[in-house]
């Protein structure tokens, strides 16, 4: 037995002795006698049955916690990239609903970017899905080289307008080296036009009176300067406005009701081209710049830079990219 556990069972006898004795009664001296009560009290110290504490910890249901956080743990989901996928940028050459003369060829380019997981490579090609084939490729080609994820690129084919009027829409796709089809998120692109003759194309013209505002009646103002009706040029079609178209159309044996219509316009419009300059030149920059968002300078002078511009602007709209802002090209700068 421990020595120090011993130690204090003998003090405490002492003391539990030392309070038991009668008042008066002598304190026995007997070292014998208080050894022999110890050691009856250690003997019966040994042989009481030990009794273990219960623990305090209360006991936890495992199974009933793991459920519980399972249910509130949301699902791993692991998203899978899609190989082949585009999303559309822009219209580089003809916007919905342009006028194309019927039977005329044309140029529809789009811009598109891969925004799949896999490179495009020249093994890819545009196909045609539905609607109005308009004499295009059933396939061809995409392009020669490779189009990374993330990258763009402008995707064309030629078409010819059907020779009758109308509104035509064709829907084209991808296919790739495996021959797997694909698009936009949402399915095709597509091209779609307006095929017209040249009467109708000339009763499209657009009507502009007193009230309106806007370039093209900037433009008017400019054209009707270059005629030799001075006018402040401010792109509102006020009383002075008014007064000079009907001045024009009189000079010009046109009915005189102060509108600038089909007839007015015909009238009305210079042709011009690279070496030109005066007011007919800043209506053409200013259309482009102002209307259809070309960086060019509206100085009235045409230059290399204008040149280009007006290039570009024809093709995009299937005409002859001559360089050349004649009737045709008027029309499209004026209507669309």
């Amino acid at each position: 037995m421990n020595h120090k556990l011993f130690s204090l069972i003998f003090i405490f006898v002492l003391f539990i002795s030392a309070c038991n004795l009668p008042a008066g009664t002598e304190t026995p001296t007997s070292i014998e006698s208080i050894a022999t009560q110890a050691a009856l009290t250690v003997t019966a110290a040994a042989q009481m049955p030990i009794v273990e504490t219960p623990s305090l910890t209360p006991a936890v249901d495992i199974t009933a916690t793991s459920t519980d956080a399972q249910s509130n743990q949301q699902p791993n989901v692991t998203n899978t990239p899609v190989c082949n996928l585009a999303s559309f940028v822009s219209d580089v050459t003809i916007p919905d609903n342009t006028n194309i003369n019927v039977n005329a060829g044309f140029i529809k380019t789009w811009r598109l970017r891969n925004v799949g997981s896999c490179t495009w490579t020249s093994s890819y090609q545009i196909i045609f899905d539905s609607g109005d084939q308009m004499s295009g490729p059933a396939s061809q080609q995409l392009i020669n080289g490779t189009v990374l994820p993330g990258s763009t690129v402008d995707v064309s084919v030629n078409l010819t307008a059907p020779a009758s009027a109308g509104t035509y829409k064709g829907n084209w796709k991808l296919r790739d080296q495996n021959g797997a089809v694909f698009a936009l998120s949402t399915g095709p692109f597509w091209v779609q036009i307006k095929a017209v003759t040249q009467a109708q194309e000339e009763d499209t013209w657009p009507t502009f009176k007193n009230g309106d505002s806007g370039p093209e009646v900037r433009a008017i103002q400019l054209l009707l300067t270059a005629h030799g009706h001075n006018l402040n040029v401010d792109g509102v079609f006020g009383p002075i406005t008014q007064s000079r178209v009907e001045d024009f159309q009189t000079d010009n044996n046109l009915t005189e009701d102060a509108i600038v219509g089909p007839e007015t316009w015909q009238k009305l419009i210079i042709q011009v081209a690279q070496g030109k300059s005066g007011p007919e030149v800043r209506a053409v920059q200013n259309l482009l710049k102002i209307k259809f968002g070309y960086n060019i300078d509206v100085d009235g002078v045409f230059g290399p830079a204008t040149a280009n511009a007006v290039k570009n602007f024809q093709n995009s709209k299937g005409l002859t990219a001559d360089g050349i802002v004649g009737p045709k090209t008027w029309f499209q700068l004026i209507s669309d």
